[in-house]
Protein backbone atom coordinates (compact mmCIF):
# COMPACT_ATOMS: atom_id res chain seq x y z
CA UNK A 1 0.00 0.00 0.00
CA UNK A 2 2.99 2.30 -0.27
CA UNK A 3 3.62 5.02 -2.77
CA UNK A 4 5.78 6.73 -1.09
CA UNK A 5 8.89 7.55 -3.80
CA UNK A 6 11.98 7.92 -2.88
CA UNK A 7 14.00 10.86 -2.65
CA UNK A 8 16.15 11.29 -6.02
CA UNK A 9 17.87 13.92 -7.81
CA UNK A 10 17.12 17.16 -8.53
CA UNK A 11 15.38 16.59 -11.97
CA UNK A 12 15.60 12.84 -11.43
CA UNK A 13 12.44 11.43 -11.39
CA UNK A 14 11.55 9.43 -8.34
CA UNK A 15 11.50 5.75 -7.76
CA UNK A 16 9.24 3.76 -6.13
CA UNK A 17 10.58 2.13 -3.02
CA UNK A 18 10.39 -1.62 -2.21
CA UNK A 19 8.61 -2.55 0.33
CA UNK A 20 9.37 -5.80 2.33
CA UNK A 21 6.30 -7.07 4.37
CA UNK A 22 7.69 -9.74 7.66
CA UNK A 23 5.08 -10.71 9.67
CA UNK A 24 5.98 -12.10 12.98
CA UNK A 25 5.26 -16.00 13.77
CA UNK A 26 2.57 -14.51 16.91
CA UNK A 27 0.66 -13.03 14.28
CA UNK A 28 0.67 -15.12 11.16
CA UNK A 29 -2.55 -16.75 11.82
CA UNK A 30 -4.41 -12.95 12.65
CA UNK A 31 -7.54 -12.73 14.36
CA UNK A 32 -10.92 -13.21 13.35
CA UNK A 33 -13.18 -10.03 13.49
CA UNK A 34 -16.68 -9.91 12.59
CA UNK A 35 -17.71 -6.19 13.67
CA UNK A 36 -15.44 -2.93 13.56
CA UNK A 37 -15.97 0.07 15.63
CA UNK A 38 -14.07 3.31 14.05
CA UNK A 39 -13.67 6.23 15.72
CA UNK A 40 -11.07 9.36 15.57
CA UNK A 41 -8.97 12.56 17.05
CA UNK A 42 -7.38 15.06 15.20
CA UNK A 43 -4.63 13.22 14.92
CA UNK A 44 -5.44 9.33 14.19
CA UNK A 45 -8.33 6.60 13.27
CA UNK A 46 -8.87 4.12 15.46
CA UNK A 47 -10.21 0.73 14.08
CA UNK A 48 -11.27 -1.69 16.82
CA UNK A 49 -11.88 -5.39 15.44
CA UNK A 50 -14.20 -7.32 17.11
CA UNK A 51 -16.07 -10.49 17.83
CA UNK A 52 -19.85 -10.48 18.88
CA UNK A 53 -20.51 -12.79 21.51
CA UNK A 54 -23.18 -13.99 23.65
CA UNK A 55 -23.02 -12.01 26.55
CA UNK A 56 -25.17 -14.48 28.48
CA UNK A 57 -27.97 -11.73 29.16
CA UNK A 58 -30.74 -12.05 26.71
CA UNK A 59 -31.06 -9.39 23.75
CA UNK A 60 -27.06 -7.98 24.46
CA UNK A 61 -24.31 -9.03 22.94
CA UNK A 62 -20.73 -8.13 23.29
CA UNK A 63 -18.03 -6.87 21.14
CA UNK A 64 -14.78 -7.80 22.05
CA UNK A 65 -11.67 -6.01 20.58
CA UNK A 66 -9.30 -8.70 19.27
CA UNK A 67 -7.16 -5.85 17.90
CA UNK A 68 -6.74 -2.14 17.98
CA UNK A 69 -5.18 -0.17 14.49
CA UNK A 70 -5.00 3.18 14.84
CA UNK A 71 -3.86 5.02 11.48
CA UNK A 72 -3.02 8.51 10.71
CA UNK A 73 -5.77 10.70 8.78
CA UNK A 74 -3.24 10.43 5.73
CA UNK A 75 -3.62 6.77 5.63
CA UNK A 76 -7.42 6.25 5.41
CA UNK A 77 -8.28 7.10 1.75
CA UNK A 78 -5.62 4.84 0.42
CA UNK A 79 -6.96 1.99 3.22
CA UNK A 80 -10.62 2.74 1.78
CA UNK A 81 -8.90 2.70 -1.86
CA UNK A 82 -7.40 -0.71 -1.53
CA UNK A 83 -10.56 -1.78 0.51
CA UNK A 84 -12.45 -1.16 -2.86
CA UNK A 85 -10.03 -2.49 -4.75
CA UNK A 86 -10.03 -6.17 -3.23
CA UNK A 87 -13.55 -5.77 -2.83
CA UNK A 88 -13.71 -5.80 -6.52
CA UNK A 89 -11.22 -8.55 -7.31
CA UNK A 90 -12.54 -10.70 -4.91
CA UNK A 91 -16.45 -9.97 -6.26
CA UNK A 92 -14.96 -10.23 -9.79
CA UNK A 93 -13.90 -14.15 -8.72
CA UNK A 94 -16.23 -15.09 -6.15
CA UNK A 95 -19.59 -12.87 -7.13
CA UNK A 96 -21.17 -10.15 -5.20
CA UNK A 97 -21.11 -9.65 -1.14
CA UNK A 98 -24.44 -9.49 0.52
CA UNK A 99 -24.52 -7.35 3.47
CA UNK A 100 -26.07 -9.59 6.31
CA UNK A 101 -28.89 -7.46 8.31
Amino acid sequence: MSDQPTSGSEGERPQQQKVNVVVPDDVKLGEYANFLLVSHSPHEFTLDFCQLLPSGEQGKVNAEVVSRVRIAPTMVGRVLNALNTNLSNYEDRFGQVKALG
